[in-house]
């Protein structure tokens, strides 16, 4: 399927295209040579279970409908939806599924009985883009899951990959102007793990922070570490982390303008950059204007000091660094206490400040 819709691309007619893409759609009538097809809103929707992990659910005490936790399984419903749009298709690293490889799985723990028998687990990478504009194109990666527990950053890049495939004119205008590497994944048995150990009867769970399930995984954890933001400088110790490293500087020519790591959540919603001219460029400027409730760090305050340093190791450290992807502008994005709504649309507003300062260039 990907491979006949990528030919039909490069070598084919636009409307013989569009046609494809109206019969994978499954939606509107194919438009008319030269134009995108329409993508209702509806189209992203997908079944997902609606499983909790009490880490999370503190952050959204009081709320009717709590934000549920986000599964490898949704994962991959929601990146096999938003494949089979035209203008998204495999990095250079990923196979026609959009897949960068497998991690190695893991037998069950007789040391912790709670804990599952993890499977070998895929590994996604995606770009979404206007294959019809050629030239030199802004370079945005996208990334969710470091931490396993910290759902709600999955939620923001949904919403954020949402709006990117979509109809909205300002949408089709970054599919235009940039190319955005997505890798929905990057601790796929971490959240495995964190989500088949979920017992509300028992919360708060003895066990968080202490083991695998709050923010490492299996490999982590046999080795002595805890966190899975601490390990992005290390070589051939973890083989996922190894996996998507290789493939993010391979699919971007180890060069990025703009980097964002999804975490969450925190009180106060916070976002920031271990680099001081990230923090004040125009981006800086136009997401503040977008988010005027979500705070600003790494300026003088109390709040975030060490954005600029802190543990070594760290995934936005390592995008930054020459041996990473020498970004321009790397971001870690933290979310509040929100609704599941609240975060869709921080992703979107994430994207529309990228929509600002393009389009006043």
């Amino acid at each position: 399927m990907f491979n006949t819709k990528r030919r039909y691309l490069a070598n084919g007619p636009r409307a013989i295209a569009l046609l494809l893409a109206g019969a994978l759609l499954g939606c509107a009538p194919a438009a008319p040579a030269g134009e995108a097809p329409a993508v209702p809103e509806s189209y992203f929707e997908y079944e997902y279970e609606k499983v909790f992990d009490y880490y999370v659910i503190q952050a959204w005490r009081g709320l009717d409908d709590p934000v549920p936790a986000y599964t490898p399984k949704m994962v991959a419903r929601h990146t096999e939806l938003v494949g089979k749009l035209p203008w998204v298709s495999p990095t250079a690293s990923a196979d026609e599924n959009m897949v960068l490889g497998r991690t190695p799985g893991w037998p069950k723990n007789p040391d912790w009985p709670g804990d599952p028998e993890i499977p070998s687990l895929p590994m996604y990478g995606y770009q979404i883009t206007d294959p019809d504009v050629e030239g030199e194109k802004v370079k945005v990666v996208l990334s969710a899951q470091n931490h396993s527990t910290e759902f709600t950053g999955s939620w923001v890049l949904e919403g954020m990959v949402n709006f990117l495939a979509g109809s909205d004119p300002r949408a089709m205008f970054l599919r235009r102007e940039a190319v955005f590497y997505v890798y929905p994944d990057v601790n796929p048995e971490g959240r495995y793990q964190a989500v088949h150990r979920i017992d509300l009867e028992a919360a708060p769970d003895p066990n968080a922070g202490t083991n695998m399930r709050k923010r490492g995984n299996p490999q982590l954890y046999a080795a002595g570490e805890r966190d899975h933001n601490r390990v992005w400088t290390t070589r051939g110790r973890f083989a996922t982390v190894d996996t998507i490293t290789a493939a993010m500087k391979k699919d971007t020519g180890g060069r990025a303008d703009y980097f964002w790591d999804m975490h969450g959540p925190q009180e106060p919603p916070n976002w920031r950059s271990p680099l001081l001219e990230a923090r004040i460029n125009d981006y800086a400027v136009a997401l503040m204007k977008r988010e005027p409730d979500v705070l600003r760090c790494g300026p003088p305050g109390s709040f975030k000091r060490n954005v600029a340093g802190g543990p070594p190791g760290k995934m936005s450290l390592w995008a930054a660094s020459a041996e990473g992807l020498s970004a321009t502008y790397p971001y870690v994005y933290e979310p509040g206490g929100w609704t599941r709504q609240r975060l869709i649309d921080a992703g979107r507003n994430l994207a529309l400040a990228l929509h600002d300062v393009l389009a006043a260039e």
